[in-house]
């Protein structure tokens, strides 16, 4: 054998030997950072959660700083049930590894672990966008669009890579409040003038609203508003269904990263809607 060979292998040994020696687990590095004590208390009081958490492989890990969990406590007194609890610590466990450098302008939609129907209507996991803000700086959006900055990024682990976060992960709302919570007012608004609201057509609508993998086309401008209010009076209330089910695409989750110039995508109401990107939107 070579002599460089030799040294090379050697030196490849050694960096293996160094690394299985101080590789850590996940529950290891929670305990051992003093900002994440309170996250390590909770953990260590749920079966579940500490379950979830030593088998993990192949991950990132959001975990929310000490003051993060204060001002979420103090934000939302008396919520913390163990099954919230437990679906934020899945919704903060994204599957695959995706350090600092892996952030960019452009956003990511990562899934996470949390797929209980309670809390989330995505099977496959339900997504959290990690992108790089105006600065340049590392930060995660949840639900209603709430921004997790990372404070502490890059702690190595067995399996994966932790960052801190300076807040705890917003889990995603049903799709009904999110609407309000969002400010879709001229949305809103069209859905009462088309009638959409009425117990006659809640059937369909709350079928459609509660359906998993859904993705929603929404109008949400003045003149989106002004043509529904003139079409509520020329058209049938079949016609409105239909309508209604054309701004939806079921059994897909098409983030905005993942449309595509002359994409086509059936929507419920059973014809295709074409997608046209310009200007990169």
């Amino acid at each position: 054998m070579k002599p460089h060979l030799q040294t090379w292998l050697a030196l490849a040994l050694v960096l293996a030997l160094v690394t299985r020696a101080s590789a850590i687990t996940l529950l290891q590095v929670i305990q051992s950072y003093p900002d994440l004590s309170l996250l390590s208390t909770y953990i260590s009081n749920s079966s579940s959660i500490s379950s979830l958490l030593s088998s993990a492989n192949n991950f990132t890990f959001l975990a929310p700083s000490n003051r993060a969990i204060d001002s979420f406590l103090t934000d939302n007194p008396n919520v913390l049930t163990e099954g919230l609890l437990e679906a934020t610590i899945q919704y903060s466990l994204l599957r695959g590894g995706y350090p600092k450098l892996s952030f960019s302008d452009t956003p990511l939609f990562v899934a996470s672990n949390l797929v209980n129907a309670t809390y989330s209507n995505v099977t496959d996991g339900q997504a959290v966008e990690l992108v790089l803000d105006g600065g340049g700086d590392p930060q995660a959006v949840s639900g209603n669009k709430s921004v997790s900055t990372a404070a502490t990024t890059d702690i190595i682990c067995t399996g994966g890579i932790v960052h801190i976060t300076n807040t705890v992960l917003t889990l995603p709302a049903p799709a009904v409040s999110q609407f309000t919570a969002s400010g879709l007012s001229y949305f809103i608004s069209i859905l009462s003038a088309e009638g959409y609201l009425n117990d006659s057509n809640a059937g369909y609508v709350d079928t459609v609203l509660s359906a998993p993998d859904i993705t929603y086309f929404i109008p949400n401008s003045a003149a989106a508003l002004a043509n529904a209010t003139a079409l509520n009076a020329k058209v049938s209330p079949q016609e409105m269904k239909a309508l209604f089910e054309y701004h939806v695409v079921p059994g897909v989750v098409a983030y905005s990263t993942a449309l595509t110039d002359g994409m086509k995508l059936k929507t419920a109401q059973g014809e295709e809607v074409g997608i046209a990107v310009q200007g990169g939107r």
